[in-house]
């Protein structure tokens, strides 16, 4: 018996050292609590961080944080009325006013149970004086869900903040990025086409409700809307429009009638012209994607140095950019970027630092994913709801967008953008994905009027600009040949053809004196025009070249060979995208010998981490023994007790 006993302590001891030392998850609140006292110009507490306990109201923090002894209070018929912190008393006209999350509270701090995160601010407040105030209103489908209210704040409270004080019920989510989206208010939720815009004094906001800040005497409506205008919305504008604006519609409407279609065939030799000028000089990516489009055959160089550019940088890159157009590039000669000399690049996208290049890296990444309909993953780093959403969000009041993600839009960065939103444009899956409740079609609308502005008023003096806002019209659907795109220059393609000479090249301002970058961009844009006159998709529509592999002869069984551990592979892990199960060394099964094995792009990724797997079959284990033992032990002590 004292055998058994030892053997069990020390299965018991060798479990409690293995197991006793796993930290236990919890899900704590990243947001700290604070709690801030401001008397009259001056401030009695700092804010302060306080430990919040379940069912804690915000006078029960008051007594936690100051101290009993230093607050007074009296028990009213509707709760309790301080009246005195810190020494300093509510008399005459001043009382002790109570904030959450910088709007004033519609219940008393001893009937409002904090949540976590909430900001707790108790001013000492004269009520003649007057405060700073915002209104709200929350508009639903049919109904009023709350009815207009005006409520003070103070300084640096926003819009979000006013409405999860002053309204119950709203379903809202923390994005770590662009901060709270909204997701439902009084249990109507936004879906389909549906979303919750936001509306300051009257006008659509630009901004985020999360990032607008309160100004005295706003006006804030969450208003529930379809992207798609209703027919009760059509007939109601058509009644608002005079008779003389009316009239100018339905000239504008002939015009663009009677506006005659562009000379296809001119486009044609447009096409074919520059196509002979690119061949004859170096084959990049912008120039492979434009000879794939234009149905000219792509030299096989290209892909051969495409091919040893990859594998001499093992598949790892600087720039974001450069797996981006490797992508587009690989697409357009017939090769697949999910499988190239066994990297995946398209992984590498969209679990890359898109972001580092400015505007770019985001506009590419998402014409990259789309250009093959390229599967990603829902724990992605970059989804594409997230990268529509960053461009949305970094659009300017001006309705364009800047590279560099200033204030100052750029017609070039904002054709490029369109160009990336078009295939979300009226797209019911992507209905509400900003967290500014605008929605693409709204912010393309926006935008086509800021590259219209500028080309009509001489801000497009070059090729490229031209050729990029082509791209992009044709990539929505817009003829550049429309009235809405001609000025004293012609239309938008006229303009951009004036700038190809004889030889076939585009020069970037004038002259006749081509140069590779002109030449490249203005092909590309001359090549969208053409697919837009017949009636194709985008310029970076390019869709995997699916080539049948031919059968090949039944080989000899292989012998099996053993997989290394998975401590192996891990030490061999790199930060590069990694090659998938064709470029591994081992020596292949009998039905991959001489045969293209297709993969799937889940297939193609990184291994996922195995975080806790092996700790929880070591506690299965350890229970395993620890039941063993008390079987054990049972056993050797009902022996003894029957001998």
């Amino acid at each position: 018996m004292k055998s058994v006993t030892n053997l069990f302590v020390s299965f018991l001891l060798v479990f409690v050292l293995a197991f006793g030392g796993i930290p236990t998850a919890t899900f704590a609140n990243s947001n700290n609590e604070t709690i801030k006292i401001v008397g009259d110009n001056e401030v009695v507490v700092d804010p302060t961080d306080f430990v919040l306990e379940d069912g804690d109201t915000a006078f029960d923090i008051l007594l936690k944080v100051v101290g009993e002894e230093h607050v007074q209070y009296e028990d009213q018929t509707w709760g309790k009325y301080i009246t005195s912190i810190k020494g300093v008393e509510a008399e005459d006209t001043y009382y002790w006013a109570f904030y959450i999350n910088g709007i004033s509270s519609y219940v008393g701090a001893d009937s409002y149970v904090v949540q976590a995160g909430d900001q707790l601010t108790f001013k000492y407040v004269d009520w003649t004086t007057t405060s700073n105030s915002a209104s709200i209103t929350v508009i639903g489908n049919e109904n009023t869900i709350f009815e207009p209210a005006s409520t003070p704040f103070i300084e640096g409270a926003t819009a979000f903040q006013l409405l999860t004080v002053m309204v119950e019920d709203v379903d809202f989510s923390i994005h770590e990025q662009y901060g709270p989206m909204i997701h439902g208010i009084g249990g109507v939720e936004a879906e389909g086409t549906y979303y919750w815009a936001l509306y300051i004094n009257g006008e659509s906001a630009q901004v985020g409700a999360g990032s607008y800040v309160l100004e005295d005497g706003d006006e804030i409506s969450f208003k529930y809307e379809s992207w798609e205008p209703s027919e009760e919305l059509v007939e109601e504008h058509e009644q608002g429009v005079t008779e003389e604006e009316q009239a100018e519609e339905k000239q504008e409407e002939v015009k663009e009638e009677t506006q005659p279609s562009f000379d296809q065939e001119l486009v044609k030799t447009s096409v074919d012209a520059a196509s002979d000028y690119i061949l004859a000089g170096t084959i990049g990516e912008w120039q492979a994607v434009a000879l794939k489009q234009a149905g000219k055959t792509i030299p096989n160089r290209y892909l051969e140095k495409v091919k040893q550019e990859i594998t001499e940088a093992e598949g790892h890159f600087r720039n974001i950019t450069d797996y981006e157009r490797y992508t587009l590039g690989i697409l357009a000669a017939g090769g697949d970027p999910t499988n190239f000399e066994g990297y995946n690049l398209v992984e590498a996208i969209y679990n890359g630092n898109v972001t580092r290049q400015g505007l770019n890296g985001v506009i590419y990444g998402l014409i990259a994913l789309d250009s093959a309909n390229f599967e990603v993953p829902e724990d992605a780093e970059w989804t594409r709801e997230k990268l529509v959403d960053y461009l949305l969000e970094k659009q300017n009041n001006d309705g364009g967008w800047a590279w560099d993600l200033s204030s100052t839009s750029d017609v070039d960065t904002t054709s490029m953008v369109l160009t990336a939103l078009a295939p979300y444009v009226k797209s019911s899956e992507m209905s509400a994905l900003s967290m500014n409740d605008n929605h693409v079609e709204l912010a393309v609308e926006v935008a086509l009027e800021f590259v219209a502005e500028a080309y009509q008023t001489g801000k497009v003096d070059n090729s490229s600009t031209a050729a990029q806002v082509v791209i992009a019209l044709s990539a929505l659907g817009i003829d550049a040949h429309s009235v809405k795109f001609t000025s004293d220059k012609g239309s938008l393609i006229e303009f951009l053809l004036s700038f190809q000479n004889s030889d076939g090249g585009f020069d970037w301002k004038g002259g006749d004196e081509s140069d590779p970058f002109s030449t490249e961009q203005g092909f590309r844009g001359i090549v969208a025009y053409q697919l837009f006159m017949q009636g194709n998709s985008s310029l970076y529509n390019l869709p995997v070249n699916e080539v049948e592999q031919p059968e090949q002869p039944e080989q000899p069984e292989q012998p099996v060979v053993k997989q290394p551990e998975t401590e192996e592979i891990e030490e061999k892990a790199e930060s590069a995208p990694k090659k998938d199960s064709n470029s591994s060394t081992e020596e292949p099964t009998s039905t991959e010998v001489g045969a293209t094995k297709k993969v799937s792009p889940e297939q193609t990724g990184d291994r996922l981490p195995t975080t806790a797997t092996n700790t929880y079959n070591w506690m299965l284990l350890g229970t395993f023994i620890l039941l063993v033992g008390l079987a054990l032990y049972v056993y050797a002590r009902s022996k003894r007790m029957n001998v």
